[in-house]
């Protein structure tokens, strides 16, 4: 197994929702620079992966994971390596129906004040879930990740530090080790065992 750092939570303008102006190579290129060895663009309710992105991401030494930010009953969830039947889903009842095959389950932003943040549904649906996100944008004194963290310890999930960024440049001030094989499978694998490990710091105010 290798320590891996890894980003699973990105956005680029290869997303049919998100009106951005960077591309997946523009996001790899500068995922690549900080050191990034693995990376999963999360398309909002379509997975942002192809051949052409692995493999560009693949000659600069960064894993790319199939992924998406999907819309589960209004709520985002992140699925890392879902098949074209979870990514299908829109209920979590289909979810759990489905299991989790190969796929991985993640909470984004489950308590920040947007409508689309999974809220009381993530305690609902618990049973879903293989982490919680610690969110990147977070500043001194306002921290929704907190409560996060609190109904992570609650339940024993790991913490999943992303940055969920839309924009450039870059940084990486939220990220997660992942103990694993540098493959797919292993880092799902990695994170249904808990072997994550969340690096986090506040932006500058």
């Amino acid at each position: 197994m290798q320590r891996l750092k890894a980003d699973l939570h990105v956005h680029c303008a290869d997303d049919a929702v998100d009106l951005l102006k960077y591309s997946a190579e523009m996001l790899i290129d500068s995922a690549a620079k900080l050191n990034v060895n693995v990376l999963a663009i999360t398309g909002h309710e379509s997975v942002t992966y192809s051949d052409r992105f692995a493999t560009y991401a693949r000659e600069r030494g960064v894993l790319l994971v199939p992924a998406m930010e999907a819309l589960i009953e209004g709520k985002h969830v992140v699925i890392l390596n879902p098949d074209a039947d979870q990514a299908a889903a829109r209920t979590f009842d289909e979810v759990r129906i489905l299991g989790r095959r190969n796929a991985a389950f993640l909470a984004p932003h489950p308590y920040y004040p947007i409508r689309t943040s999974l809220g009381r549904a993530l305690i609902d649906n618990i049973d879903v879930f293989d982490a919680i996100e610690c969110c990147a944008l977070y500043f001194w004194g306002v921290n929704p990740n907190r409560k996060a963290e609190r109904v992570a310890k609650r339940y024993g999930l790991p913490m999943l530090g992303t940055t969920d960024s839309h924009s450039l440049p870059y940084q990486v001030n939220t990220f997660s080790w992942v103990e694993a094989e540098p493959t797919v499978d292993g880092i799902v694998q990695a994170i249904r065992d808990g072997r994550v490990q969340c690096v986090t710091r506040r932006y500058p105010t």
